[in-house]
């Protein structure tokens, strides 16, 4: 499989800032794995993250939600295209030697159906390639900093739980916890990245806010940005020193985001 040569340039010409952000940051991530075709990617969204990554179309992408699966089959990124949920991809079982999973297991409220049908669907010894929130993730957000610093502990508890509510946050754990789930639903962990520092992550939380016309726009239009051609543009300006920004400091002991390799060792139990 081959990369794109700018992933990063790419997201910053074509989503929020914010987001472009944390999703070049992990392109760097997995543009330094192997990915073995078939490839499934588990939950692809509108499609950006192949569009932007790969310069070879994915075998397959998967999604819940219709609206995006739509958006997804104009990006020309993929040959095929499932509407369909997680637990039950209509696909027979060892058909895929890579799958990956971008920021989106934390979004499905009951994971291990999930877990298993990835485990279903992949070969003996292929990889499963995902991003996900640690749980202290929330905690590096502006307004949870702000109220530790004034000792409103009670306060910055309560923001935790509304944090993660409004952004459909339902699994965000400890490194070594997410390794448990991992080995019991069949699957060997190989490497284990923590990325996205604190000054990052609030960073990237004060930008937000920034994106409320980019939101409005994607539900109007199903694309973020009205003008991508001047937004890379604008950005070639500071692409050098973000890009050098990741490199230095995006992978990192207390990253608050985790990427995880991991491999399939154990046959399918009938």
């Amino acid at each position: 499989m081959r990369f794109t040569d700018d992933p990063v340039s790419n997201y910053l010409a074509t989503t929020p800032l914010a987001l472009a952000l944390e999703r070049g940051l992990e392109c760097g991530l997995l543009a330094k794995q192997e990915f073995a075709a078939p490839i499934l990617d588990l939950g692809c969204g509108d499609g950006l993250l192949a569009k932007n990554l790969f310069a070879d179309k994915i075998d397959t992408g998967i999604d819940p939600n219709a609206k995006e699966i739509a958006c997804a089959e104009k990006t020309g990124a993929y040959h095929e295209l499932i509407c369909c949920v997680g637990s039950e991809v209509p696909k027979p079982s060892g058909v895929y030697r890579t799958i990956f999973a971008n920021s989106v297991l934390e979004h499905i409220p009951d994971l291990e159906p999930v877990l298993h049908e990835a485990h279903r669907l992949l070969k003996v010894g292929g990889s499963f390639l995902l991003t996900v929130p640690t749980d202290e993730f929330e905690q590096n957000s502006v307004a949870h900093r702000v109220l530790v610093r004034l000792g409103l502990t009670n306060s910055a508890a309560r923001f935790r739980s509304w944090y993660n509510r409004f952004w459909r946050h339902y699994h965000a754990y400890s490194a070594p916890e997410w390794r448990r789930i991992m080995t019991l639903a069949g699957f060997e962990v190989l490497e284990m990245t923590r990325y996205n520092p604190p000054d990052m992550t609030t960073r990237n939380d004060c930008l937000t806010p920034l994106a409320a016309f980019s939101i409005i726009l994607k539900r109007v239009s199903a694309r973020w940005v009205l003008w991508p051609r001047l937004r890379k543009a604008f950005f070639a300006l500071i692409v050098q020193k973000i890009r050098r920004s990741f490199s230095e400091r995006g992978v990192s002991p207390d990253g608050s985001l985790l990427f995880i390799e991991a491999r399939k060792v154990l046959q399918d139990v009938p």
